[in-house]
């Protein structure tokens, strides 16, 4: 019997538990189906792409418009364990929310590994800083924004929900995000130390805990769903477990959501189709 190296989990276990291209087989036809619808999306509806947030070329975002103004802000943020894919992979999840009346905004960062995880969460929180910055002229409320992630980007989203934003940037209000919805995300990074993917991630033991939000405490109250799929591998859904039990008693709302049957894929693909559980549980935290 091999040696457990985390956990239960020998090597090759472990390394199943998070490779969701391991998990599900066709991995590579999902996200070519995600590529084209997402190109039918943003050809036939009103949305600015590639909008410059910071000085490096992977520092931009799209903005996706309602048809109305002063509109609720939902800031997206893509996986791909930090180190694959794009935002204008994700662009048709946006459909149902943009429908609603919420202007959405989803962000690029630069990849690893060209930077490290320290950077790509700069990046993150410089992201959100611009949305607050420049909502307004967009037709966005700046006082109304909240944020989402899948995969990589939950792991985000958990740490902007985590951050002092006065600390980040002067001016910038404690409050500025207003919720949090962080889909399939890795909340504690020790494990990722010891996968084939830290080859890109390059992860050292100090850079985990400092990035691992299970060791942050939120930035100030704000309701929180952390989402999984009820078919996600064990460590998936550990994961957010442990994240809903750390933050729980820290924050006035927490919801753990299991949307059934979904894979670590179809959890957050299925959120183009506006009766999915976690579109609803977003509108829900926009009023819409």
């Amino acid at each position: 019997m091999s040696k457990a190296v985390y956990l239960d989990y020998d090597a090759d276990a472990l390394e199943f538990q998070y490779g969701p291209r391991l998990a599900v087989p066709d991995a590579d036809s999902i996200l070519e189906r995600w590529v084209s619808r997402s190109a039918t999306y943003t050809d036939n509806n009103t949305c600015d792409i590639d909008i410059a947030y910071g000085p490096r070329d992977e520092e931009k975002l799209d903005l996706y418009k309602p048809a109305g103004g002063n509109a609720p802000v939902l800031i997206f943020i893509h996986g791909g364990y930090w180190r694959a894919l794009d935002k204008q992979h994700h662009a048709f999840m946006m459909e149902p929310l943009v429908n609603a009346g919420a202007l959405v905004a989803s962000i690029n960062y630069t990849l690893c590994p060209a930077v490290t995880l320290d950077e790509i969460t700069r990046q993150a929180r410089a992201a959100c800083a611009w949305v607050w910055r420049n909502a307004a002229a967009h037709g966005g409320d700046p006082d109304q924004i909240l944020i989402t992630g899948h995969s990589a980007g939950g792991h985000l989203t958990a740490a902007m929900a985590a951050t002092d934003w006065s600390a980040f940037e002067s001016g910038l209000p404690r409050d500025m995000l207003k919720s949090a919805t962080p889909i399939s995300g890795i909340f504690d990074l020790d494990p990722i130390l010891l996968v084939s993917a830290n080859d890109d991630i390059r992860l050292d033991q100090a850079m985990a805990v400092r990035n691992s939000p299970i060791k942050m405490s939120p930035g100030h109250d704000m309701p929180m769903t952390i989402a999984v799929g009820g078919a996600e591998t064990d460590e998936f859904r550990r994961q957010s477990k442990i994240l809903c039990d750390a933050w729980g008693n820290q924050l006035g709302k927490v919801e753990y959501l299991e949307s059934e049957g979904c894979n670590h894929f179809s959890v957050v693909e299925d959120m183009a189709d506006s009766g999915n559980p976690i579109t609803r549980t977003l509108l829900n935290h926009m009023g819409l």
